[in-house]
This record gives structure tokens, C-alpha cells and sequence, in this order.
């Protein structure tokens, strides 16, 4: 398991899709703020913390060429060859490609919180209990981010390639998330599915009076996910015949 883990490493410390993505989203915020204007750091994080879609799309694109690159390049082929059980490897790639989408998650708060605040500030006053809202949060948000990462290593070994892995979660989030948010206000039936979502919850974990109830639904919601999606995604890698 570590050989894997310091391999998989190795593969993102040289892997240009990586930093492409972190630079994109940088620059993505920059115009963003020149175009719409600047608001306080304060809101400006708020806002990142719950935009999901901006994360859904530029995950579904590394999911592909992180985890789809290795079935078409048949690198997966080779760790099984190698004797490396398929249940390791699939904890191997799925820890650093959660690693990664996080380190690419914070580069999107980081520039826009950083821009923000330096031409307007903070926006209120910025104490101790304004850091822990923030570790909170952010405590929080990784844990819809795990659900997301979930998703897409479970279409990644679905798929086993880069284009389809690409292609299958874009839809999934677009035939998903919006798609439930539009019906969301015509159906209380669909509504209580959508609530569960990571494109829902993401608004209620900016909440600074978020409730105990709140808390526990979020986490156990994530929970069940995380488990259903990663088992399902061992169930069928470890069906599937490698060629």
C-alpha cells in the first residue's frame, strides 16, 4: 500500500493536468472579479465554499485524466500484473485523487478570498470565532467534496477511460444536481432527494448558526454515499477482466 500511495505521489508531483486546472481556476476568479466587480472576503468565501458546480466540472475533468489516463495507458494492468491487490489500488488512487481535488478546491477560496479582501477586506470584524467559522467550513466542505470524489472514482472505474470518465460525470452533474434543483420547487418529493445533495448542503454548511440537526444530516447523508459509491467501485473493479 505505500509503494502505491509513493507511486501514485510520484504520478501527480509530474502531472501537468494538475497544475493546468489549479492555474485555470486562479485565473478563472481573477476575471471573474474584474468582471463582476469585488465584494468583502467574508462573502467572497462564502460564496467559494458553496459553489460546487465550479468544482464538479474541473473534477470531472481530472477524474479522467488522473484515473482514466491509468486504465488506457493499461498502468492498472501493471499494479495488478505486480501482484498488488485491487482493493489497494483502489485506496491508493482514490486518497491522493482525493488529495489533489483538494488542493485544488483551496485554490479557489484562497484567490478569490485573497483578492477580495485585499481591495474591499474582510467585511466584519475577524476573530477567533471568525477562524473556527472558517475551519468549520471548510471541515465541512471537504466532506461534500469526499462525496463528489466518491462519484467520480466509482464513473472512472465504470468508465475505464479518459473521454467517457469526462464526459459520463458532466452529464451526471448536469442531469443531477440542476436538474433536481428545477424540480425541487415543484415537487416536495424531489426537494427532500435534493436536500441530500452536495450541490444543496453546500449552502447550508456556510451557515454560521448551522444546527445540530443540520450537522448530523450532512455528515451521516455524506457518509452513507461515500461508502455505497467506493464499495460499489470495489464490487466492480474487482469483477472486471483486465485485457
Amino acid at each position: 500500500m505505500i509503494n502505491l500511495l509513493k507511486l501514485e505521489f510520484h504520478k501527480l508531483k509530474h502531472n501537468k493536468s494538475f497544475l493546468i486546472i489549479a492555474l485555470i481556476t486562479v485565473i478563472a476568479e481573477i476575471i471573474n472579479v474584474i468582471k463582476n466587480g469585488t465584494i468583502s472576503g467574508e462573502r467572497a468565501f462564502q460564496n467559494s465554499m458553496y459553489d460546487i458546480a465550479t468544482l464538479m466540472l474541473l473534477g470531472s475533468v481530472f477524474a479522467g485524466l488522473f484515473i482514466g489516463t491509468d486504465f488506457s495507458n493499461r498502468i492498472i494492468n501493471k499494479e495488478v500484473s505486480a501482484g498488488h491487490s485491487r482493493l489497494k489500488i483502489l485506496l491508493s488512487k482514490g486518497i491522493l485523487f482525493f488529495l489533489a481535488t483538494e488542493m485544488i478546491m483551496l485554490v479557489y477560496p484562497i484567490a478569490s478570498v485573497t483578492v477580495n479582501t485585499i481591495l474591499n477586506g474582510w467585511g466584519s470584524s475577524f476573530d477567533l470565532s471568525t477562524v473556527i467559522y472558517i475551519i468549520k467550513t471548510i471541515l465541512f466542505r471537504m466532506v461534500l467534496d469526499a462525496s463528489c470524489i466518491s462519484l467520480w472514482i466509482f464513473i472512472a472505474f465504470l468508465c475505464k477511460d479518459v473521454t467517457k470518465t469526462m464526459g459520463v460525470s458532466i452529464l451526471v452533474f448536469m442531469m443531477g444536481s440542476i436538474t433536481l434543483a428545477g424540480l425541487s420547487f415543484q415537487n416536495n418529493f424531489v426537494k427532500t432527494i435534493y436536500d441530500f445533495t452536495a450541490h444543496s448542503q453546500a449552502r447550508v454548511i456556510v451557515n454560521k448558526s448551522i444546527s445540530y440537526a443540520q450537522v448530523t444530516s450532512v455528515l451521516i447523508s455524506k457518509l452513507i454515499i461515500i461508502s455505497i459509491l467506493l464499495s460499489l467501485s470495489y464490487i466492480m473493479f474487482r469483477r472486471t477482466e483486465l485485457k
